[in-house]
């Protein structure tokens, strides 16, 4: 079981309130004051982890993690100690948080620059390489919105890029590279980056320096007019398209119990289709046991079961860190899932709470192995109920329970379409809590999934969509035009 739970939620929208004196005049907090508040924070989120977190515990067996943890601290209270105001501060706890490559492990500050300075082009991944997704001509005195970025001050971009995703999110993640890809080439006040002074670009054949007029610009205005959300929004919902089914899920929550409800209640129609369409287009995760009953319902129980194993049975059930707070937090948070409704999330947390009692009363760490042995998986003698080609639609937001969800469906024969998904680890199960300073939040995981790979994810479609993944018209005409009618040429070429 994969759920998330936002204990505290410090929402950006609150930046207006209670920040303005902060960012009016940083300078009036002597460099000292913001030193020692960095390092408060750095710590407290170091702790949260080492106490709380399943891979910092010996009997989770992962030494990796740990040597990441250390190495974050230690860079982090390296950059407290050059801290001399409130963006040094947001980079680093950001950095911190973002080093573990697992952006469950996240934090959420209260403060946002208002203005922040740009070149004038807005820099996006596209493919393998990177290219200028949106400019002002005022600013670069040219159109250049198309052209790669090739390079910067003779740094391949890709490197630089790297380097200013660190302190927003998984940096190796080539979803995250396009989720966060617009903080580029944008000036956010962050002292431990340089800004680059020209970058080559290319095109149509044709290589140019444009050199980079750093300006002022507001935040919000740069992000309304000139940054492109690169996801989309499936919704809920069960609807007819052409001779096609279009089933979609933006969140593995108890909204998806609905939806389930009326493809169970519409099966054999939707089976019949020409096609299935499984949307989960900006969704983030929640509890994969959905994505598994969508799945049951989809192709037959006995179906599921033979390629992915029983569902019921074993001792695969996910270990959690044995402290006091986990157990605090998991009975809150299963009490929360009891009033929106998900059950499957009530019941797991409950159970997680009792058998963290169980281990703290027998000084246990964790409350299992970090392995186990799945039960055994019965020959394959059912086929899928399915007539329909099932086809799964991501695009780069799908992460945590939808990356599992994806493979489940992978592995049950549905093509892939549309964007790459995230990437993360077998840990599970988020919290967060405020730091000490009240500017940010910092987050932990709390469980482990002894039956998944250590990383899980990325997963690329097989059938990419170059095109803009929030258009759902364009999506249904290039899946019912373009892929139904190959899915349809193979399944023939396979029955001669």
């Amino acid at each position: 079981m994969r759920t998330v739970l936002a204990a505290t939620v410090l929402a950006f929208a609150l930046a207006g309130q209670g920040t303005g004196q902060a960012l009016a005049d940083p300078a009036a907090d002597s460099a000292q004051a913001w030193r020692t508040l960095t390092r408060a924070d750095v710590e407290a989120h170091y702790h949260l982890l080492k106490e709380n977190h399943p891979g910092a515990a010996a009997e989770a067996e992962d030494p990796g993690f740990v040597t990441k943890l250390e190495a974050a601290r230690t860079q982090a209270l390296a950059r407290a100690g050059k801290v001399d105001g409130v963006f040094g501060y947001i980079a680093t706890v950001a950095g911190f948080a973002h080093a573990f490559g697992d952006s469950h492990i996240n934090n959420g500050p209260v403060i946002q620059p208002r203005t922040v300075s740009w070149p004038g082009i807005v820099a996006a991944r596209r493919g393998e390489g990177w290219v200028v997704a949106a400019d002002e001509p005022k600013v670069t005195g040219r159109e250049v919105v198309g052209a790669e970025i090739v390079s910067c001050d003779g740094r391949p971009f890709g490197e630089l890029a790297r380097d200013a995703l660190a302190f927003h999110g998984d940096a190796a993640s080539p979803a995250e590279q396009i989720l966060f890809g617009n903080w580029t080439l944008v000036d956010d006040h962050n002292p431990f980056l340089a800004l680059p002074k020209s970058c080559l670009l290319r095109k149509d054949g044709v290589e140019t320096t444009l050199p980079l007029k750093w300006t002022s610009i507001a935040y919000t205005t740069l992000r309304q007019q000139y940054w492109k959300a690169p996801v989309g929004h499936a919704g809920f919902g069960v609807r007819r398209v052409g001779d096609g089914w279009w089933i979609s899920i933006e969140h593995l929550d108890a909204g998806a119990q609905p939806v389930i409800a009326e493809v169970k209640a519409k099966v054999e129609q939707i089976r019949d289709g020409a096609f299935v369409v499984v949307d989960l287009r900006g969704n983030g995760g929640g509890n994969d046991a959905y994505g598994v009953q969508l799945a049951q319902a989809l192709m037959g129980e006995g179906y599921v079961d033979d390629v992915l194993g029983p569902q019921t049975g074993g001792d695969c059930e996910t270990r959690f860190r044995a402290s006091a707070e986990n157990a605090a937090a998991l009975t809150k948070a299963a009490a929360a899932f009891a009033r929106t409704g998900d059950k499957a999330g009530q019941e797991g947390y409950e159970r997680g709470a009792r058998e963290i009692a169980a281990a703290r009363a027998k000084g246990k760490a964790l409350t299992g192995p970090p392995r186990c042995s799945s039960p055994p998986k019965p020959p394959l003698t059912h086929a899928s109920l399915a007539k329909a080609p099932i086809v799964l639609l991501t695009d780069v937001a799908c992460f945590s329970s939808c990356i599992q969800m994806s493979q489940f469906f992978r592995d049950l024969g549905a093509t892939h379409v549309g964007q790459i998904t995230g990437a993360d680890t077998h840990y599970s199960e988020y919290r967060d809590i405020v730091l000490p300073s009240g500017l940010s939040s910092g987050s932990t995981l709390m469980g482990l999934m002894p039956d998944a790979p250590p990383r899980l994810g990325p997963y690329a479609p097989k059938y990419p969509y170059a095109g803009d993944i929030a258009d759902t018209a364009g999506l249904e005409r290039w899946i019912v035009g373009e892929i139904v009618p190959k899915l349809q040429m193979q399944r023939a070429a396979a029955r001669e």
